[in-house]
């Protein structure tokens, strides 16, 4: 019975940790419906684990894969990255990458500026929000990984 304890245990200890669960995202759709032909301003959160870093919008191609939220294919909506209101990241030189790095700890707000098409029929519309991103703690860094975050937006004309 003792070696099924020390096995369960160690089991236990090799849990694999998949990117949501060090990054969770949330998002926020507009206080109040956004006219046909307007822009809805989306909120979008990253709460970053305790020891890791979410790796910034501004990141340099030079090293972890930069932030990236976009509307998804095949949506009539439209997001310029450049609009997007991100916060100031940290700038630190990482050994892991032996380069500079712009990363976000903790918590990470944004506003995200979404174009809604005069073409866009009233009443509650999905806007599909893809965010790629990479997180690194001190010694592991995990695969870049794409979430999908739906957000409900009622839309008037």
């Amino acid at each position: 019975m003792p070696v099924l304890v020390l096995v369960l245990a160690l089991a236990g200890s090799f849990s694999v940790q998949r990117p949501t669960d060090i990054v969770r995202w949330s998002a926020e759709p507009p206080a109040t419906a956004v006219r046909a032909g307007a822009v809805a301003k989306i909120g979008l959160t990253a709460k970053v684990e305790s020891g890791w870093k979410l790796y910034a919008i501004s990141q340099p191609k030079s090293g972890p894969i930069p932030l990236s939220i976009a509307v998804g294919k095949g949506a009539p909506f439209t997001l310029t990255s450049k609009d997007i209101v991100a916060p100031r990241a940290k700038t630190q030189d990482d050994p892991l990458f032996s380069a500079s790095t712009q990363y976000y700890e903790n918590e990470a707000a944004f506003v995200l500026p979404v174009a809604v098409p005069k073409t866009v029929a009233p009443g509650e519309q999905t806007v599909p929000i893809d965010v790629t991103f990479q997180a690194c703690g001190k010694e592991l860094c995990l695969r870049p990984f794409t979430q999908r975050l739906d957000v409900k937006v009622t839309v008037v004309k």
